[in-house]
């Protein structure tokens, strides 16, 4: 009896330890603190420092829907000269779209480590672009379609526009405002709402907004800027651009509609000397003036050019030296006739003017400076003239190039 219970008891030991170890083995086994959990999160979680182009690439897709409309994008850049500080929409909502697309892949992004742009060139195209890696990717942006939006409106307004006469200034579509040679005054006040576009259409269901990019040329030539027009029907955009230049201009406008810029030729100038010579060898020195004209548009045969010299010349003969595209030249002789000297040319290009008579002019100043639409009125200042006319080379030059992102 003893003996069978010293066995138990010695069981019981024997178990009691082994129950004491195994509670001590779990009790020796860490349990991570909350310091750890985070690190272990951390070493799972994507950034994009190290991101790989081929990674970019696989992340952004070529094409990025938004809930932007056209009409948004017409709208805010119309507003941008107004309200410069205001956020193009379509990049907001393209932000917002990059950094659900990368959470969505396991990368943590946020909107300063990546730059995005929307230009005003062209709405459709952008990219992404890593700051810390400079990888970028392309992609193309889709807009939401207007709800109210209806193809028969769209080609109704693509139609009127397509109709519009534009002159031609270097290429770009142009609208010209006219000036007298000399009417510094009226001139000075150009600026990038001078022109009424919607005169364009006549037509009061379309509405056009516009938005400047630059301007600035000046002196002798032509000065203005370029204008994004965007045509509305109903307060829905149909017409997403029109790229048109606004320009300024000495000269007149043709019956066709072509506008003629005036540019006064100095002394000076290598165009003068040469026509100047050519005067002075047919025995004609008493020179009025030199004047460049360039017209951007459609010119015709037999076109009325009459250059204005006041009525004080009424009855006076004169010469008028047209150096031609070929280089070679060709003289008219006219009298003046209610202070106009009119001949009939088939091209446009410099024109000199002296008297037949080598007699002192006076009191050229005073001539008057009504242009008419069917011809070209050239106003001859005397010397005291000649020093306004630096004035308004100052005033044109002196017009700032502005640009809209």
């Amino acid at each position: 009896m003893r003996k069978t219970s010293k066995i138990l008891l010695s069981a019981l030991a024997v178990s009691s330890m082994f129950f004491t170890m195994t509670v001590n083995a779990e009790e020796l086994t860490p349990t991570p603190s909350e310091n750890q959990n985070v690190t272990v999160a951390q070493d799972t979680t994507k950034t994009v420092s190290d991101l790989t182009q081929e990674e970019l690439n696989t992340i952004i897709p070529n094409e990025i829907e938004i809930s932007t409309t056209k009409t948004d994008m017409a709208n805010y850049f119309a507003n941008t000269y107004n309200d410069p500080d205001k956020e193009n929409p379509a990049e907001v909502a393209i932000k917002d779209k990059i950094v659900s697309i990368f959470g969505a892949s396991g990368y943590t992004i946020n909107a300063s480590e990546f730059s995005i742009s929307v230009m005003a060139t062209n709405w459709e195209e952008s990219f992404i672009e890593i700051i810390s890696s400079e990888i970028t990717k392309d992609f193309t942006i889709k807009y939401t379609k207007e709800s109210g939006y209806n193809e028969q409106d769209a080609t109704y307004v693509k139609n009127k526009v397509d109709s519009i006469k534009f002159a031609n200034y270097e290429g770009m579509d142009a609208v010209f405002t006219i000036y007298n040679l000399g009417d510094e005054e009226s001139a000075s006040k150009w600026s990038r709402d001078t022109f009424d576009f919607a005169k364009l259409l006549n037509d009061s269901s379309i509405t056009i907004k516009k938005s400047n990019s630059f301007g600035g040329q000046g002196g002798g030539t032509p000065w203005g800027e370029l204008h994004d027009l965007y045509f509305y029907k109903n307060d829905i955009l149909y017409f997403v651009k029109k790229e048109v230049e606004n320009m300024g201009a000495y000269g007149t406008t043709l019956e066709n509609g072509t506008p003629v810029n005036m540019a006064r030729l100095e002394t000076d100038d290598e165009i003068y000397k040469a026509m100047a010579k050519e005067l002075e060898s047919k025995g004609f020195k008493n020179i009025l003036g030199c004047y460049e004209l360039t017209a951007y548009g459609t010119t015709y045969d037999n076109m009325k050019v009459s250059f204005t010299l006041g009525n004080n010349y009424n009855g006076k003969e004169v010469q008028i030296l047209h150096k031609k595209k070929d280089n070679t030249y060709e003289i008219f002789k006219t009298t003046v006739a209610d202070g106009k000297a009119e001949i009939t040319v088939n091209e446009f290009s410099p024109f000199m003017i002296a008297l037949t008579e080598n007699t002192t002019t006076e009191n050229v100043n005073k001539a008057p400076n009504n242009a008419q639409t069917s011809s070209i009125d050239v106003v001859l200042y005397s010397i005291l003239a000649l020093g306004s006319l630096v004035g308004i080379t100052y005033i044109l030059v002196s017009k700032k190039k502005k640009e809209i992102a």
